[in-house]
């Protein structure tokens, strides 16, 4: 169980968006451009951006290489390995209650 108010927080807010979640479970401890994160989760690029940010203002992932303006890879940050974690420790049971989601198994 997540031990505090802000990473219950975190949780909820990927967990709110298919999206987010996806992505989340997509990048499990490797690193991928913005357009390998869309074309796995079937997303355009540019709202892939959009939700990267998102997720990158709330300390979940982080890009590994800011200087590159084409091809920049991002990974997940502490706090995105600590919500991956809930998300596949739950996994089972989020399936049960919404077989619609996708996840990844790398």
């Amino acid at each position: 169980m997540p031990n505090d108010d802000v990473q219950l927080e975190k949780i909820a807010y990927v967990l709110a968006s298919e999206h987010r979640k996806n992505i989340i479970l997509f990048l499990d401890n490797e690193y991928h451009t913005p357009k390998e994160i869309g074309k796995a989760i079937n997303v355009k690029t540019n709202h892939i951006s959009n939700l990267l940010s998102q997720l990158r203002k709330i300390d979940l992932i982080y890009c590994a290489t800011p200087d590159l303006r084409k091809g920049r890879l991002y990974s997940l940050t502490e706090e995105g390995e600590k919500v991956l974690h809930y998300i596949k420790t739950h996994e089972e049971k989020l399936k049960k209650y919404n077989p619609y989601i996708i996840f990844f198994q790398n």
